[in-house]
């Protein structure tokens, strides 16, 4: 008999920390619902944008003044500028495919771990295809705002490994 009152005491005492769980503080709720924004709008950003290649899609998950920079470098400047520069990539690499090696999203902010791989089969800026394969590993830092709408992103790699693949070497400095 003891047995039973205690299992039940303990049930009970499940039954009314599960009820307390449910009632969730609004801000909580925020948070739940900026989260989900933030994964979605990211989906987006790499499964259609970069890897289906539609950047028509940057403008319903981004800011107007959307900011990206490429190793400390400003490149884009507003949603268009950015499409722009994604085309640059798509043109030079037709192939190219983005995966996401690790992501950790804090507050407003996503840290992302990529891998791109593509092949040069088109014209990169004003230089002819070389044919050749690429794989970059990369970091991004990506902002958002309160609402999941993409605001800046910061992108590190190593531009010159980057080329090195595509063919090109570094001639040693002239020091006379």
């Amino acid at each position: 008999m003891k047995i039973v009152i205690l299992l039940l005491a303990v049930f009970f005492f499940f039954l009314c920390s599960c009820h307390k769980l449910g009632k969730r503080d609004p801000q909580f709720m925020d948070m739940n619902l900026r989260d989900s924004t933030i994964r979605a709008n990211l989906s987006v950003l790499v499964d259609s944008c970069w890897n289906n290649q539609d950047t028509t899609l940057l403008t319903g998950i981004s800011v107007e003044n959307f900011v990206r920079r490429l190793n400390g470098i400003q490149i884009a400047v507003s949603k268009r500028e950015m499409q722009a520069h994604m085309n640059v990539f798509f043109t030079a690499f037709p192939d190219l495919k983005l995966t996401l090696d690790t992501l950790t999203i804090n507050n407003n902010k996503v840290f992302l771990e990529w891998t791109s791989k593509g092949t040069n089969t088109g014209v990169y800026g004003e230089v002819a295809p070389t044919g050749k394969k690429i794989k970059m590993n990369g970091f991004s830092h990506l902002y958002f705002t309160d609402n999941g709408e993409l605001s800046r992103e910061d992108v590190y790699y190593n531009e010159l490994d980057f080329l090195q693949q595509l063919g090109y070497t570094l001639k040693p400095p002239i020091l006379d």
